[in-house]
């Protein structure tokens, strides 16, 4: 069983064929995510990924519905997960932003979904699925930091 499982929100806004994403590094890695980020305590998944994109974008958004999860898988420790649940949704509103993430981000941008694939967009078939919407990959995917094999 897992003993560490991390609740993630996110969201997909969607605005004249292009979607909001937040350039962020971790350690030496540059990518680019959906804006998003971990529950707080008392408030919902939606809540959760209404806050996240208006601290991290200045962008306030309503939820227009469920897209995918994602389960990421940690390399290091097997009991250490994040689920994160990733929401359509439609800009209502713009604000300044209200975090920079520690320093993680470095920039928010508008990318056309047409161009998507010459993003590092992470999780990767969020991305595809949005490049491609017959691509029927499910409501659900799992990522590995890095692929291992599970000891048994």
């Amino acid at each position: 069983m897992a003993d560490k499982v991390g609740i993630r929100s996110a969201t997909i806004v969607l605005k004249d064929d292009r979607v909001l994403l937040v350039k962020s590094q971790y350690d030496e890695s540059m990518f680019y995510l959906f804006p998003g980020g971990g529950m707080e305590f008392g408030e919902t998944i939606e809540e959760c990924a209404i806050r996240e994109t208006a601290e991290e974008t200045g962008v306030a958004v309503k939820i227009k519905g469920l897209f995918h999860v994602n389960e990421y898988i940690y390399r290091d420790d097997w009991n250490k997960r994040s689920v994160s649940f990733f929401f359509i949704a439609e800009q209502t509103g713009v604000a300044s932003p209200k975090t920079d993430d520690d320093g993680k981000i470095k920039k928010v941008e508008w990318v056309s979904i047409e161009n998507l694939s010459k993003y590092d967009v992470r999780p990767r078939i969020v991305a595809k699925m949005l490049q491609n919407p017959k691509l029927d990959n499910g409501l659900y995917s799992v990522d590995f930091k890095e692929q291992v094999s599970r000891k048994a």
